[in-house]
């Protein structure tokens, strides 16, 4: 039992011992020469009562206060320590954890696009009927810690025709779409973080209106849901159905939708656009282990050359995910919906099957790029062969070729936002 207490003082009395330690060599550039010398002298005496077991003695405890004395005149913000002091030691140490954690166990990762859709969410919307009111505050605070849901609508302001900018078919693959938009440099939250946007161009009665969205979400994906003709289901449809009723228009040289009449204060357009799946990328497996056919790969784009070539020569330096289709010596191909691997229809991912058998939302395998018209690629050492899980809208190794294995950086690990069916281990 007083061995217990002997320990604590003893505890006690290092803890006193690094602190000065401390104080003396950040603070005796600025101390009193006689203090420094002062305070050198009590650490030796100091070190060498721990060394000779007198920690508890009256002399160790005169030396203690003395010490304790002298520090606090000439610790400044050292000693004593404030608490917004050891506030920001807190948030530093913690800091260096997560970035460790960071560079070699789990990365955070937030997926844009659709191009591994089903098996993973990128940005997808959802509409609100015509002249329907936007979500109430709480409603919209709901949806945003459930969904990651952000509202975009819009409202005339003025009476008049409502026109939306078009691009013609023969330019629309080339400009990002058929609805035409521009892409700008923004900077959010309060300025202080940079970020690019879509800028889609609608007037009214003669007046300018744009609609601001994520740089990675395209209009063309909602605009048959937020603002119906007819039946249309996809932009294609909704083009023809435009067309068939005379509301694609011609003003100074650009094409429009015409919309018709609306009245100043109308609610024209109302859409939420719901987060892309985050995810925890598991970087610390493939230094161990080497990929497997089906695993869902993340890696950096700037390694990968045809990715430069296609970004007139600039590395493109973003983290893509893709399905691994192939290793070094596979021959890939395409035949009907099914994607074969050396020959026999490809396993390792239950999406591999439902793709060839066009199984619920997979659309099937696409034969585009360099499996286009039968072609087979095969895949060299060192290199893996990437494909999206939606095929006929992924931008994919059928465009840009190959991913060095310098490039990869781990695998999907478990989606763990929004909070949807599909939270949890990743397939």
């Amino acid at each position: 039992m007083f061995g217990i207490f002997r320990d604590r003082k003893t505890k006690s009395a290092k803890l006193l011992f690094e602190t000065a330690c401390k104080v003396y060599n950040y603070r005796r550039d600025v101390m009193d020469a006689e203090d420094a010398k002062s305070l050198g002298g009590m650490i030796k005496e100091l070190d060498e009562a721990i060394l000779d077991g007198k920690v508890g003695t009256k002399e160790y405890e005169g030396l203690s206060e003395r010490l304790e004395k002298l520090m606090k005149k000439c610790g400044g913000r050292v000693y004593p320590a404030s608490s917004w002091t050891e506030n920001v030691d807190t948030v530093i140490v913690v800091g260096i954890v997560a970035l460790g954690i960071r560079s070699f166990f789990l990365q955070p990762f937030k997926i844009p696009t659709n191009s591994m859709y089903p098996s993973f969410y990128g940005m997808t919307a959802e509409a609100y009927a015509p002249g329907e009111d936007a979500p109430s505050l709480p409603e919209r605070a709901a949806r945003l810690l459930l969904k990651g849901a952000g509202n975009y609508s819009l409202e005339a302001p003025a009476d008049g025709d409502m026109l939306l900018e078009i691009n013609s078919p023969q330019t629309a693959r080339f400009r990002g779409g058929f609805l035409s938009f521009e892409e700008k440099n923004v900077r959010k939250y309060f300025g202080l973080w940079p970020a690019r946007e879509r800028q889609y161009r609608f007037e009214v009665g003669g007046r300018p209106l744009e609609l601001n969205l994520p740089a990675d979400f395209s209009l063309d994906s909602v605009i048959a849901e937020a603002l119906p003709i007819g039946g249309a289901k996809d932009i294609i449809e909704y083009l023809n159905a435009a067309n068939e009723r005379n509301m694609i228009v011609s003003k100074d040289g650009r094409l429009f939708i015409n919309y018709g009449p609306v009245k100043k204060g109308d609610r024209v357009i109302n859409f939420d656009i719901l987060s892309g799946d985050m995810l925890f990328v598991d970087r610390f497996t493939y230094n161990f282990k080497k990929p497997k056919i089906g695993d869902s790969i993340v890696f950096l784009t700037k390694y990968c050359d045809g990715m430069t070539a296609m970004n007139n020569g600039v590395p493109d330096d973003k983290y893509y995910i893709k399905r691994l289709v192939g290793v070094g010596g596979d021959e890939l191909k395409v035949e009907g919906d099914a994607l074969l691997r050396n020959g026999k229809p490809i396993t390792g991912s239950p999406a591999f099957g439902k793709n060839a058998k066009k199984e619920g939302l997979y659309g099937g395998y696409s034969a585009d790029g360099a499996l286009a018209g039968g072609k087979s690629v095969k895949v060299e050492e060192g290199h893996y062969y990437a494909m999206g899980d939606n095929s006929h809208n992924s931008l994919d190794s059928r465009y840009w070729g190959q991913v060095p294995a310098k490039a990869l950086v781990g695998k999907s690990l478990i989606i763990f936002y929004p909070f949807t069916s599909r939270w949890g281990a990743t397939k």
